[in-house]
């Protein structure tokens, strides 16, 4: 008998390199990070997720890492670009819906304009700069002249009380 050890082992399996195999590859990566980030939009644990592709609990911890990673915007260009993004999508509907034929005007749609213009304002640096809080009460400063007309005093007549 021989020894399994001994006998030369098969030539490694060439891999597909064409553009098909690795589109189709790219494209069943996507998925797979599509329903992963669904799942976990909606609140799915790791460890279900996990379950539910077949792989290991650090497994998955590390593929969410990664994908997270990758989905997060850097740069503070970046960010801003998508909160603008977001704030532009959500004024184009509340701006559509501040008027109905039906009903007339929406006045809870018009706040909602006002609220995201004023955002739009401030990411784009518009925004005027917030009030600095006054420390202490605010009182008027006291009066420099009488406020009225002094009473005359009890038993003083015309000349005498100061009147011409």
């Amino acid at each position: 008998m021989s020894d399994p050890e001994d006998s030369p082992s098969p030539p490694p399996f060439p891999r597909d390199r064409s553009r098909e195999t690795r589109q189709a590859a790219r494209a069943k990566r996507a998925e797979r990070e599509r329903r992963i980030v669904g799942l976990l939009n909606r609140g799915v644990s790791v460890a279900e997720i996990a379950g539910r592709e077949g792989l290991s609990y650090s497994r998955m911890r590390g593929l969410m890492r990664e994908i997270l990673a990758r989905r997060m915007p850097q740069p503070p260009a970046e960010f801003l670009a998508v909160q603008v993004s977001r704030l532009n999508e959500a004024l184009l509907v509340s701006y559509g819906s501040m008027y109905n034929s039906e009903t007339g005007a929406n006045f809870e749609a018009i706040d909602r304009v006002v609220k995201i213009v004023r955002e739009l304002d401030r990411y784009h640096g518009f925004a005027a700069p917030d009030a600095r809080p006054i420390s202490g009460p605010r009182r008027l400063p006291p009066p420099q002249t009488p406020l009225a007309l002094e009473a005359h005093a009890p038993g003083l007549s015309g000349k005498d009380a100061g009147t011409p």
